[in-house]
């Protein structure tokens, strides 16, 4: 006859034996301790596959790039943490230092699959110099964009940027070194960023601004912060820029085709820390009204 100790026995010598193989089954179902948490949303995860298939990633940066389902764990992916269970992709951060010490530029084509991604808010494809091809219109999509770097992409085909209207939450935006030649109506186009803070438009070709732009400058604008070295732009800028007289802390407009004397109004920037006119055919002394400025 068992007693209550010989059952306890049997019950040990069973345990010993089977759970090895219950934990073993547990980590193959996928629910055991070492199961793989998966927060990445899966269209979300096939819209970045669908994007590094027109890539041209020599170098294998993209690697961890479906090697687990679990695309917020992917180089170069961020995602939120609201929710313990799910998380949208909010950065994508492939961007190529501009020695090239680190990384090789990636290539082929930006694939239009980004739209796809509605929640993304940082976006930087910067010294990617062998991406080609236009800017999908599927970009006017991304609408929570707070962060847009193409920088040194100089295959881009942009023809307007009139897809930026729709960027309305838009803080910062670097298209330096992005051919915009044909770009007329820049000026309208990012006079409608009511939240933009930085602008980098340096080595862009950049049409000269009209008058007629400057009737859409929108002057509650909080630039802080614009580069628009190195184009061929007249004085005529000075009027756009005068709008955020209020606002702009650095200004660089080295290498453009400015004329004549250097205009009062500079001196009533108040905010103004930093303005580069270098290289410009500019002529005489520096303005009496820089004595006001404490910056």
């Amino acid at each position: 006859m068992y007693t209550v100790k010989s059952y306890m026995q049997l019950l040990h010598v069973f345990l010993l034996a089977v759970l090895p193989y219950l934990n073993l089954a547990l980590s193959f179902s996928g629910v055991g301790e070492h199961a793989e948490t998966i927060r990445c949303i899966e269209k979300e995860r096939q819209a970045l596959l669908n994007f590094k298939q027109d890539l041209i990633d020599d170098e294998g940066r993209l690697s961890s790039w479906g090697s687990t389902k679990d695309c917020c764990k992917w180089e170069g992916i961020h995602s939120s943490n609201h929710n313990t269970t799910t998380s949208h992709v909010t950065m994508l951060d492939l961007h190529t230092t501009d020695d090239y010490l680190l990384y090789q530029p990636l290539g082929g084509k930006i694939s239009p699959s980004l739209h796809e991604l509605h929640h993304l808010r940082y976006l930087d494809l910067s010294f990617n110099d062998d991406l080609y091809g236009p800017i999908p219109q599927q970009f006017s999509n991304l609408s929570n964009l707070r962060h847009l770097d193409l920088h040194g992409n100089f295959m881009l085909n942009i023809e307007n940027l009139e897809w930026l209207c729709h960027l309305s939450l838009l803080s910062h935006l670097d298209l330096s070194m992005v051919e915009l030649n044909k770009a007329t109506g820049w000026v309208q186009s990012i006079s409608n960023l009511p939240l933009l803070k930085e602008l980098h438009l340096s080595r862009c070709s950049l049409p000269d601004i009209t008058p007629s732009s400057l009737f859409h400058s929108n002057s509650s604008v909080p630039l802080s912060f614009v580069d628009l070295s190195f184009n061929s732009l007249s004085s005529l800028i000075y009027n756009w820029l005068f709008n955020f007289s209020s606002s702009l802390a650095y200004i660089d407009l080295g290498y453009n085709e400015l004329k004549g004397s250097i205009q009062d109004a500079f001196g009533d920037m108040l905010s103004l820390i930093i303005l580069s006119l270098f290289w410009n055919q500019l002529e005489g002394g520096l303005l009496k009204s820089f004595a006001n400025s404490s910056h």
